[in-house]
């Protein structure tokens, strides 16, 4: 779970403490990562202190009464700067928190920091592994990544459009999730996105566990008024979903995109690791993987604007096409085990399109995912799968990582 959560709400430490221990271990982690985009730390003592005395009188203010947390510089947070790490916007200053923050803000938390974006912004310059300064924590959320790997925070809230929420946390070995497209709304990120000019782009969580990640879902989910892509479909509860019985596939090989022999392993052992718990072994699903880059490539070429018109038409078509193929391909499975990245972190350089090749099925369908980390390689580094279930059901796919989580404790 959300620790120090349970203390916080039994009123064992107080949140004037969490805060300024937090921002001390994530001042250490930004010092040899360069994680911290801009800091809020007076303003968050402040607040810490607001909910202290209101502690004393009312309780907790919600569930995530004086947790600490921290917010991608592509998210807005009021009178923090929100720059995408872009100097022509470094002055840019919102007034208003996006909703998510807002939501959070009225749970209890406080936002300590923003976090730097990309492996190397012209703004932030490089962001670095937080067990290995010649590693790539990834990117876009490379600064969550990097925080909550590091121990600098407890829970990040990012982005994920094709994969960047995903692969920095595989890399950095920590939980994550891209929740249902239309799950949370995106309004108050920068640059604006949207269903009908992105619908990929969806607002996540990282942190140090998937219980965790299942707490705060809940918080951040629901229609705005203002995205006109949200659902009012209502979160599924994780701790009623039953692992016996559910249906389970997993990547299907087809030669070109191997993973390393390590993450490799760790989705043979995810897969057996479930089908011990109860879950039904399926098989193989295709993911189509060469038609996913292809779409996604077309889709950067038609957001940087040279995709002539009747090009873009027929990309469009295209997509519709992968997501009814995929709907076909993943029908007689309930959760897909699969690859978050095809390699553990690299040696520090710019992100390529194949290391997202994993999780560009999910952004294309708009499916949930959730990266849980499970063991590590040969040298040490961390190495994560991707739990994909069908749109809606991210219940199943925190539900599985949970008792991933749960079943590597006992054991």
């Amino acid at each position: 779970m959300l620790e120090p959560r349970d203390a916080l709400q039994r009123g064992e430490i107080t949140a004037m403490v969490t805060v300024s221990m937090q921002c001390e271990r994530l001042r250490a982690v930004a010092a040899r990562t360069n994680c911290v985009a801009a800091w809020n730390e007076g303003a968050a003592l402040a607040r810490a202190e607001s909910l202290d005395r209101r502690y004393r009188v009312e309780g907790p203010v919600g569930p995530l009464h004086g947790i600490p947390i921290t917010v991608k510089d592509w998210i807005d947070v009021a009178d923090l700067p929100c720059t995408g790490g872009i100097i022509s916007q470094r002055d840019r200053v919102p007034a208003r928190n996006a909703p998510v923050v807002e939501r959070l803000h009225a749970a209890g938390a406080v936002v300590v920091a923003k976090t730097t974006v990309q492996v190397d912004s012209e703004l932030f310059g490089a962001v670095l592994h937080p067990a290995d300064p010649s590693r790539s924590p990834g990117g876009s959320s490379s600064g969550e990544a990097a925080a909550v790997g590091g121990g600098g925070s407890i829970l990040g809230i990012a982005s994920d459009s094709g994969g960047s929420i995903r692969v920095p946390a595989a890399w950095c070995g920590v939980a994550a999730m891209k929740p249902s497209a239309g799950l949370v709304p995106t309004t108050g990120h920068f640059p604006r996105v949207g269903e009908r000019a992105d619908g990929r782009t969806q607002i996540g969580a990282m942190a140090g566990s998937v219980a965790a990640l299942a707490a705060v879902l809940p918080v951040i989910a629901g229609p705005d008024g203002v995205d006109g892509g949200v659902a009012p479909v209502p979160p599924g509860d994780p701790s009623s979903v039953r692992i016996e019985g559910l249906r389970i596939g997993w990547w299907a090989d087809r030669g070109r995109w191997q993973p390393q022999s390590a993450i490799d392993r760790g989705v043979q052992e995810v897969v057996a690791a479930l089908v011990g718990l109860g879950a039904v072994p399926v098989g193989a699903v295709d993911q189509h993987l060469d038609e996913a880059l292809d779409v996604t490539e077309r889709y950067w070429r038609r957001s940087a604007g040279v995709l002539p018109g009747t090009e873009t038409e027929r990309h469009l078509a295209d997509w519709d096409r992968y997501r009814s193929r995929m709907l076909r391909a993943t029908a007689a499975v309930d959760l897909v085990v699969m690859p978050a990245a095809p390699i553990v972190a690299p040696t520090h350089r710019p992100m390529e399109p194949s290391d997202y090749i994993y999780t560009l099925p999910a952004s294309l369908t708009g499916a949930p995912a959730v990266v849980v980390p499970y063991g590590s390689d040969e040298a040490g580094l961390p190495v994560a799968v991707q739990i994909v279930a069908a749109r809606w059901r991210d219940d199943l796919a925190l539900a599985a990582g949970i008792a991933l989580e749960r079943a590597s404790t006992r054991g």
